[in-house]
Parts: structure tokens; sequence; C-alpha cells
């Protein structure tokens, strides 16, 4: 199953250009209002310490890092939860990621225009969580209704859900994302069947010039507006595209004239990763070593399919080492004789950096 991160934000804040530096997959990115239409998708590879370190010492013939699949999805306008701006379609490609990356414009450029002739992060961030907010509203009031038809076969059941509907209606018209929201056993299921907009994890990424002196104000804005909960990434989106367009060695000549310590891009897959909750294990089969992710709380069976179905469903046992103890002993064959190569079965529930090989029946 792969694991989607959604970019959304208003038209002309840099989606399709971070698209572009993430992947280089050259979507188009222009100075008009709604240039993307159909969402664009593409996938980035996870720097991976622990990955390279194992390669080291493994020396596989085939080394596959893990990836997030990031969506650049059009821009949405004030009034998009009513169809304004193609908005439907676009919310709805908003429902099919697992978290969103919502980018702010903090930057002037007079050749790039704004759709509201303006340029003001806390005002956009305020809009584009008003139009998930509201979006998910019409769904619940909507299942509220449906729900009410029913009361009459079974009044009890239903008064129970109404009750929870309320609950989640009262908080979005107070303009409470659901994801701030405790929710019970059954309105979570609502959140996965529904796909409600405002439940989905979010972060922050501040497209800056950092040659602006207002982006420090903007920045420190869009942080108190969104507070503690929500992580900010800080980033010059169109120079992270131009270097992650240039020959390694150029890029690394003009990293160190900037002054900057890296490409900063990767910062942000991290907190991708971190965003949805994921940890990192390793297989080493067939001469292929390869890095997966995987939500955190999932059991070894869950974990096996991952790799292939056939692998949940045969499942018989997975035999596990630690990062650190392969790194330092070099070999499966020594941790086994250390009495580190560890035996676990169905109800294991794998750990970050785990390097795994699964036993199944076919």
């Amino acid at each position: 199953m792969s694991l989607k991160l959604g970019i959304i934000g208003m038209p002309n804040v840099g989606k399709s250009t971070l698209l572009n530096a993430l992947t280089h997959s050259h979507a188009e990115a222009s100075n008009y209002p709604f240039c993307t239409i159909e969402k664009n998708v593409g996938v980035v590879a996870i720097e991976d310490k622990n990955l390279a370190a194992l390669a080291d010492v493994l020396e596989p013939k085939e080394i596959v890092p893990a990836t997030i699949e990031f969506v650049d999805i059009a821009g949405l306008v004030r009034g998009a939860s009513k169809g304004e701006g193609l908005g439907n379609k676009f919310l709805g490609h908003i429902r099919d990621v697992d978290a969103v990356a919502h980018v702010v414009r903090c930057f002037l450029d007079e050749n790039v225009a704004h759709v509201d002739g303006r340029i003001d992060p806390v005002a956009d961030l305020e809009i584009v969580d008003t139009e998930l907010l509201l979006a998910d509203l019409e769904l619940m009031e909507s299942l509220r209704t449906k729900r009410e038809k029913q009361s009459k076969a079974n009044p009890k059941e239903v008064a129970e859900d109404l009750r929870r509907i309320d609950r989640l209606i009262e908080a979005l018209k107070a303009g409470t994302p659901l994801r701030r929201v405790e929710l019970g056993a059954e309105e979570q299921i609502w959140v996965k069947e529904f796909s409600l907009l405002s439940a989905k994890p979010m972060m922050v990424i501040a497209n800056v010039d950092e040659n602006d002196p207002a982006v420090g104000n903007w920045v420190a804005k869009i942080k108190e507006v969104v507070g503690p909960d929500l992580p900010v990434v800080v980033a010059s989106v169109k120079i992270e595209e131009e270097l992650a367009d240039l020959p390694p060695d150029e890029r690394d000549a003009f990293v160190k004239d900037l002054g900057l310590e890296g490409l900063g891009l990767q910062s942000l897959v991290q907190a991708g990763r971190r965003l949805l909750g994921l940890l990192t294990f390793y297989t080493i089969a067939n001469n292929k070593l390869q890095a997966w992710l995987l939500p955190q709380g999932m059991t070894a069976p869950e974990a096996a399919g991952r790799i292939h179905s056939d692998m949940q469903r045969g499942f018989i046992r997975m035999e596990t080492m630690s990062v650190s103890d392969l790194l330092e002993h070099g070999n499966r064959a020594a941790l086994q004789k250390l009495g580190l190569l560890r035996v676990e079965g169905r109800s294991y529930v794998v750990g970050e950096g785990d390097v795994c090989q699964v036993l199944f029946s076919v």
C-alpha cells in the first residue's frame, strides 16, 4: 500500500515547484491560477543513513530505499467546498491522501499572480482550513439526515449515532479541525470511511524568499496561528528546485557558496515521515537490501504484507536483527552465534530499525 502525502494550498504558492524539487518530475508550474488541474504525483526516496551503512557492511547487489508518494493537488480558493475553482474535484483528491502538507506563500514576486491579489500567508491558511472544515461539515450534516431517516427502525442505536454526529458538527462549526478532537471508536470509523479532510494529519510549509526581510515576521505569524500541534517547515522552494536539477558536484558547490548545510527538502520528507507516524524496517533477500515504511504499532504479519500479500497470508515467523547489532558484528551468522537473532511470532510488533526475514508458506 502506497503512503501518500498531499501538497495543498492556494493557487500559485509553489506546490508544483515543490513537487518538481522533490521528484525532478517537471510538473507544469506557471504564474497564473489553476495552471494545475489534474493532480501530479511523484515518488520521493528517503535519505537513510542506516540503509547506507548496512549496504557498506552487507554489500548487496541491489539497494532499494523507502519512498513516500507526494501528490500535488490543484489550488483551493474561497468557496471550494461549494464548487468554486473546480473545488469539489480538488477536495476529492485530498480525500485520497493519508496526510497533507499545506504550502503557504511567504514571498513577494510581481511576476507570480496571487488569486486574491495580495500576499498574506495567514489569510491563505485560514481560507484553505475553512474550506476543509466546510466540506467535512457538509458531509456530517448529510450523514445526520440519513441517520434521522433510519431512526424508526432502530431508535436507540440511531440516537447514539446522532449524539456523536452532533458533537463533530459542533466542533466543525466552531472552527475546530477534527484532528484536534478526541475521537471515539465509532467516530474514527467515520473519519476513515468518509476520509474527513480536517481529520488528516497536517504540516505547514512556509515557501520563502530567503532575501526578503519580511520572511521572519511571516513565519513567526504562521507558527503563532497554527500553534504547537502542527509542524512548520521553512523552505525556499525555488532555490531547492534549482539545486535539485544540478549535477551532484555542482550542487554541492552551490550549496557551499550559499552557506547552506545541504538540500533542505529532505527535512520536509522526514517531517512527512513523522507526520504519517512511520517507522523504517529492512529486509535482505536474494542479494537485495530494501528499506520499508510501516505505520507504528503494526505486527509482523502486517509488516510482511507490506512486502507481499502472500507473505501475510502464509506467515509462519519472522527472524529479526537490530541495525546496530548487524553493523557491529557484520552478518547474520555472527548474530545467530551470539544469540542476537530473534525469532518472532504473529503478535510481534515491528520496531524502528528491525532487519527482518519473513518465513511463510505459499
